[in-house]
Formats: structure tokens, C-alpha cells, sequence
């Protein structure tokens, strides 16, 4: 009986875990392209995949990373994201783990410019 609660937390930390690190990670990638919608929803494709474990909705996306432009940071993302193409300046970033803007592509999180 007493190694039936250390089993319950192991499959509980296992299941959990995954949803919890599920977001995928942009390591100092360029942009290649920037996508705005008349809705002012918008994408982000990297050079490359994101690194870490992307969430399942955004599998045939995974260079990708989703804003909204109809609040301030999704604003700011779409400006640091044509500076960082214009600069061709490396960009990291972190999605959410969710698939908030479009069903299919990651939604950004934080990012920074680095040279």
C-alpha cells in the first residue's frame, strides 16, 4: 500500500510534465518570413525548427510562431520581428505551449534580439 502513492505521483509528474514543457524554443534563429491577416492575427517562420517540444497542435508548424496585433504585445512582437528580419539579427523566443491564434501554429510567449 505504501508504494501505491509514490506510483500515483510518478504517472501524475510524467503526464503533466508533458503538457507543462510542451513549447517550443527559438535559439538565437532568424526570421525568415512575417504574415499579417486582415483579422491582425500573425505568424513568425523561423530558419529553422524550434527546439524544446512544441506543443501537438503545431506538429505541421513547428517553425512557426503566431501574435495578435490587436493588443500592445502582439504590436511589439510584430516590430521585433521585422527588425530582427530587416537586421537579420538572431531572435530568441518562447511559445506558449497553446495554439491561441491560429489552431495550428504555436502563440509567441517572450522574445528577445540578440546580435
Amino acid at each position: 500500500m505504501k508504494r501505491f502513492p509514490k506510483v500515483v505521483l510518478f504517472v501524475s509528474y510524467t503526464f503533466f510534465s508533458s503538457f507543462c514543457l510542451a513549447e517550443g524554443f527559438a535559439n538565437g534563429l532568424t526570421v525568415v518570413e512575417v504574415r499579417t491577416d486582415r483579422s491582425g492575427k500573425g505568424l513568425i517562420k523561423f530558419s529553422n525548427l524550434l527546439e524544446k517540444t512544441p506543443p501537438s497542435c503545431a506538429s505541421s508548424n513547428a517553425r512557426h510562431l503566431s501574435f495578435n496585433t490587436n493588443n500592445a504585445g502582439g504590436r511589439a512582437i510584430l516590430s521585433l520581428a521585422l527588425s530582427a528580419q530587416a537586421q537579420g539579427a538572431k531572435v530568441y523566443a518562447r511559445g506558449t505551449g497553446a495554439c491561441n491564434d491560429y489552431s495550428s501554429v504555436e502563440t509567441w510567449n517572450w522574445g528577445y534580439i540578440k546580435d
